[in-house]
């Protein structure tokens, strides 16, 4: 029974990368008014790690995108390449990957 349910979130994990599938917002009724400052979404590193932008990315490198503040594909267009190739084991085949998963970086 536990392989079903591991199937159904790869499944289900697989459709949220290619973008198939959007996690649904709470309606008003549910949840309290927020601010259009407070509305910008803070990827935990399993959900960032589940990113179309990072997918064939080793995921030690992955935690290290991650733990030098790179959180969301908003986060990319602020650095450059050289910012990423600055990181400790980020090459040029990783930033060159990113480029082909449709990361957009800032121009230098």
């Amino acid at each position: 029974m536990a392989k079903v349910k591991n199937r159904k979130k790869e499944y289900k994990r697989a459709l949220k990368r290619q973008g198939l599938i959007k996690t649904t917002l709470p309606t008003k009724e549910t949840s309290p008014v927020k601010s259009p400052v407070q509305s910008v979404a803070v990827l935990s590193l399993e959900e960032f790690s589940a990113l179309g932008a990072v997918e064939g990315i080793r995921a030690n490198l992955v935690a290290t995108l991650y733990q030098a503040g790179i959180r969301s594909m908003a986060d990319f267009k602020q650095q450059t390449e050289d910012d990423l190739l600055a990181l400790k084991g980020i090459g040029p085949a990783t930033v060159k990957k990113l480029k082909e998963n449709g990361v957009s970086l800032k121009v230098s």
